[in-house]
């Protein structure tokens, strides 16, 4: 589900960051072809599973490799979002490591995911409809890891300070002035 939100922003809005990171201009529509592949195979991966899912994974094993590359190169973002920011970092690395063992685990089971909840939902629509939610809720979170997570961390440990938490002045304070009344202007 990830890699379908990551090829769709890649679809809608384009940024260069992969390719930058691996030594050559990517040509908008380049990035496009990746964001649709991206696009293809996920979904494809949602309704068939199988040897799909296998591609996913190794799709993901990739892009740990690439985001990889861009920790030690100390890119400012991978563009694996589209033009989200997304600042590699070892989270997105290890996220993505995840991501493709959790893939092949997948691809060993030959269901496909689609099937397999719209069936749940059948059987028991409660406990269908919460491992529904509980999927989307699961890819939301990876998203923010992959995006907010590190840049946030940066911040609390005072390394590579970003703009997830900027400093905000306090508020300016007047005085109150009392009345005879006894209330506040």
């Amino acid at each position: 589900m990830l890699l379908v939100v990551a090829g769709a922003a890649k679809l809608s809005r384009p940024a260069p960051g992969v390719a930058d990171l691996l030594g050559f201009r990517a040509p908008t529509p380049l990035v496009r072809l990746v964001g649709g592949s991206e696009v293809a195979i996920g979904v494809a991966a949602l309704l068939v599973g199988g040897p799909l899912a296998w591609a996913v994974g190794l799709l993901y094993a990739s892009f740990a490799v690439i985001v990889l590359r861009a920790v030690l190169a100390g890119a400012r973002s991978c563009g694996c979002f589209g033009r989200l920011d997304a600042p590699p970092s070892w989270v997105h690395v290890g996220g993505n490591l995840a991501l493709a063992a959790a893939s092949f685990v997948a691809a060993a089971t030959g269901s496909a995911p689609v099937a397999e909840i719209v069936q749940e939902i059948s059987d028991s629509p409660v406990v269908g409809l919460a491992l529904a939610a509980e999927i989307v809720v699961v890819a939301g979170l990876s998203l923010v890891c992959f995006t907010a997570l590190p840049e946030a961390l940066g911040v609390r440990t005072g390394r590579g300070a970003g703009t997830l938490f900027r400093a905000v002045p306090p508020p300016t304070s007047r005085p109150a002035t009392v009345t005879g009344s006894g209330s506040h202007r």
